[in-house]
């Protein structure tokens, strides 16, 4: 056996040893493969994508391949560095340092081969899941195609980023003499330093950032972006690796928390742990955030498209009273056999004011089922308009043809635009000299998305009609090419954060199993042990997600500030649903690292 075929059969026969770091290279290619299929997607290229988001999609191809190159340079650093006693035992017996080179370089190309091709055809099902999705969830049909050159790129490009690591490692390799190599278990567990200033200044520069993101006027808002961005990533730096570490050297000093149950166990290397991932921590939450505020952006966006016209209630709108326009509506209604409720109103404009009748009024009420108006004379009520769109400002009295009226209310609708005040009068105003608009609304509610869409595209020639379902699809897909590609980019940024987490959890697993090998011997029940893996997981895992969920929220919260809203449903939406991924992937995680600790402290 010469020594390439030791290397081999060593790696291959130790499979468990390079389980993270072959999962976490395959997570990094899957990644890639999966965006470089959206990227050649035949409905993505050319006309299908405008010219600002094709440059989108080469920045964000550049922006991943970089990350992947990082994640596993970052990956392959970590797990080198736990092997360090492993390469203790082989220098001891006879393995020279250019061997030991060598023997990386070979085990790195290995593993890169597999994780190329398994992660391509993990690739293949995992963005047919997503086309599958985006088909079911945004309405956008991208169609199936086979990804040659996506599988084409993914090989080539990820073959020579592992020959290139496989070359860089080499020298990352640790410096140390056998002696130091096999107390490396030992080492990483002093006194180090914690700078009450730096912390206390992390603190400054965070709250210095949300103040200026939220406090800015509506444009200033793009003016701040970068500044605030700077700061708040600094800060976040110094709250990992200063503040983080500051309040549990002094939780542990508080003897009422450090001595209360087996908190003293959780908080006994609890600093060194945060210490030594708070690069890791601050990775993830500034990943986190981007990925946050890139889909709470473009989902937010979207729902403003399209709110205005969820909110509205009639499918179809005449907006002149013509008999052609009329008969067109009615024509296809009838070919796709929809049954529609015709209703004919009248609003007058005039003296800069939107005036409707109350049995005008109350026959649109009737339509949408909502309740109809009573007026006494020399009264009005106000309409204000529940989609969205910004309303006219409230007024106590309004004059009308001469007359002066008290508003005695206000009433919600969904169907008249309120730009500019709109009022319901009774029948006994005469609105003379005002300027009369006849429209046709046409009421809907048993028929389908699909077959209203299919009436408004019959009718679409006729700019004097209005088909609702029709401009919401065609909205939503002029807009779903840059929408897929945001939301994918940023679920791809969270995806790749929950990674980070677990391969850093389970290159620890060595040093937990260690220690609570110690505990467990003098007494430590199952109960108690299972706590504190819980908890040091939990840690672990939300406190680089609570951080990122807060930065994420301030950006949200100033993106819709500068269209003089607050924080809006869609952004709360976004927030949420990632949330609960953690705490998912949580559960999951500690149910499986729990099991795998257990066994082997009692074994």
């Amino acid at each position: 056996m010469n020594f390439r075929q030791f290397v081999v059969r060593n790696t291959m026969r130790n499979k468990h040893l390079y389980l993270a770091y072959f999962l976490s290279t395959l997570f990094a290619v899957m990644v890639f493969f999966t965006f470089s299929v959206f990227a050649f997607h035949p409905k993505l290229v050319g006309d299908a994508l405008n010219s600002k988001a094709q440059v989108g999609m080469l920045g964000a191809a550049i922006i991943i391949y970089g990350f992947a190159f990082f994640f596993v340079l970052y990956s392959m650093d970590v797990f080198l560095q736990s092997r360090k006693k492993e390469f203790g035992l082989l220098m001891i017996q006879g393995m020279s340092p250019k061997q030991l080179r060598k023997m990386v370089f070979i085990e790195n190309i290995v593993i890169g081969f597999f994780a190329t091709i398994s992660g391509s055809l993990v690739g293949v099902l995992f963005s047919q899941l997503i086309l599958w999705l985006s088909k079911f969830l945004m309405r956008i049909d991208l169609g199936f195609y086979f990804p040659v050159k996506a599988l084409a790129l993914t090989v080539v490009a990820f073959m020579a980023l592992f020959f290139v690591i496989s070359f860089v490692i080499q020298f990352r390799l640790p410096k140390l003499n056998v002696q130091t190599l096999l107390k490396a278990g030992e080492l990483g567990k002093g006194s180090f330093k914690v700078s009450r200033w730096k912390s206390i200044f992390a603190v400054v520069l965070i709250a210095a950032g949300y103040a200026t993101a939220l406090l800015a006027p509506e444009t200033a808002v793009i003016i701040v972006f970068l500044p605030v961005v700077f700061v708040v990533i600094v800060g976040t730096k110094f709250l990992f690796d200063q503040l983080s570490v500051w309040i549990i050297e002094k939780l542990r000093k508080n003897e009422k928390v450090f001595w209360k149950k087996t908190n003293m166990v959780v908080f006994s290397d609890l600093a060194f742990r945060m210490k030594d991932n708070a690069r890791s921590f601050f990775l993830v939450a500034i990943i986190s955030t981007v990925a946050f505020s890139a889909i709470g952006s473009l989902y937010g966006f979207r729902q403003l498209l399209v709110g205005n016209m969820d909110a509205t209630s009639y499918a179809f709108q005449a907006l002149d009273a013509k008999e052609t326009s009329v008969q067109a509506v009615n024509s296809a209604l009838e070919k796709y056999d929809i049954k529609a409720d015709e209703v004919p109103v009248s609003v007058y404009t005039g003296e800069g004011i939107q005036v409707i009748s109350q049995s005008e009024y109350n026959k649109l009420a009737k339509a949408t089922k909502t309740e109809a108006l009573a007026l006494k004379e020399g009264t009005a009520i106000q309409l204000k308009d529940t989609s969205g769109m910004e309303n006219a400002a409230t007024t106590k009295n309004v004059t009308v043809a001469g007359s002066n009226l008290e508003v005695t209310k206000e009433e919600d609708t969904s169907i008249l635009s309120t730009f500019i005040p709109t009022y319901v009068v009774s029948d006994q105003v005469a609105m003379k000299d005002y300027q009369p608009n006849h429209y046709v609304y046409w009421f809907t509610p048993n028929a389908s998305v699909e077959d209203q869409i299919k009436v408004g595209k019959a009718v679409e020639k006729n700019t004097d009609i209005v088909s609702v379902e029709f401009m919401k699809d065609m909205v939503i897909q002029s807009y779903a090419p840059v929408l897929f590609v945001g939301i994918f980019i940023g679920i791809v940024f969270f995806v790749s954060a929950g990674s980070f987490l677990y391969f850093r959890l389970y290159s620890d697993m060595d040093v937990d199993i260690e220690k609570f090998k110690m505990i467990y011997k003098m007494g430590l029940a199952k109960k108690e042990l299972k706590k504190m893996i819980y908890q040091q997981i939990g840690i672990l895992f939300f406190t680089p997600i609570i951080v990122s969920v807060i930065h994420g929220a301030v950006a949200l919260t100033a993106m819709y500030h500068m269209f003089k809203m607050g924080m809006q449903l869609a952004g709360w939406e976004v927030l949420g649903v990632f949330v609960v991924i953690q705490i998912i992937y949580y559960l999951v995680a500690r149910i499986f690292y729990f099991r795998k600790v257990y066994q082997a402290v009692t074994a």
